[in-house]
């Protein structure tokens, strides 16, 4: 009998970009959900979003926390109807911006009128860098809960692309941009954002809400943010 060859340094590295490849994919999944959750709700993107929140896909592959809030979406989206969903989102954050939950980062800050121009500007710098920008038809601000969202699911999609196509030092890069878009953005509102529509409603956005909170908790940990000081429970 031939012995077997031991696995080389390079299969075995190739092994592990696979995985990583595959975990960063998703990761960009996960990122995805939470953005549409967050859309107002229309006929093309609600089934959708009840395809990418089933957790049977990516079991074992993210927190368990995570998955449970996932397949909650998913029981939850399952049983009700685009009519449901629509009264659900006028009902939680009505037909104008509300100060007490707001889908946009700036609204409501503070800081006035200087600090919200900056954090535009900032968002816009951050994709920008990664040649994008918002179509004139896109109807939403770049500090819409939903843009950042898909922003970061670009970013893990890419990810994944270059751990197996470009090498170490593209990986590195787009994970710095993901550590501090997040810390810089998303983590800095999210779970406030999260809990105040938490309390606002007990239907499928509360469940996507649980989803938004419990992803970002996992990103901070994947990406190895530190913890900060408490946002608070307001936006």
């Amino acid at each position: 009998m031939t012995p077997a060859r031991p696995r080389t340094a390079s299969s075995s590295a190739l092994v592990d970009d696979r995985a990583q490849a595959a975990r960063a994919l998703v990761r960009s999944r996960v990122y995805r959900v939470a953005a549409l959750a967050f859309r107002y709700p229309d006929g093309a993107s609600v089934p959708v979003l009840l395809r990418l929140s089933d957790p049977i896909d990516v079991a074992g592959c993210i927190p368990m926390p995570l998955a449970e809030a996932l397949g909650a979406l998913h029981a939850a989206l399952a049983g009700t109807t685009l009519e449901d969903l629509r009264a659900d989102h006028a009902a939680t954050f009505g037909h104008v911006t509300l100060p007490d939950c707001p889908l946009y980062e700036t609204v409501g800050d503070s800081a006035g009128a200087f600090r919200q121009s900056q954090a535009l500007a900032d968002l816009a710098g951050f994709y920008r860098a990664f040649g994008l920008d918002l179509a004139e038809d896109a109807g939403e601000r770049a500090d819409h809960v939903s843009v950042e969202l898909e922003f970061m699911h670009y970013l893990t999609y890419r990810e994944a692309y270059a751990r197996e196509r470009h090498g170490p030092d593209a990986v590195a890069m787009l994970r710095d941009a993901q550590a501090r878009f997040l810390a810089e953005h998303l983590a800095a509102w999210g779970p406030a954002l999260a809990r105040a529509i938490g309390r606002r409603t007990d239907g499928p956005l509360a469940a996507g809400a649980a989803v938004l909170e419990r992803c970002l908790a996992a990103e901070r940990a994947e990406l190895g943010l530190t913890d900060s000081e408490d946002p608070g429970d307001e936006p």
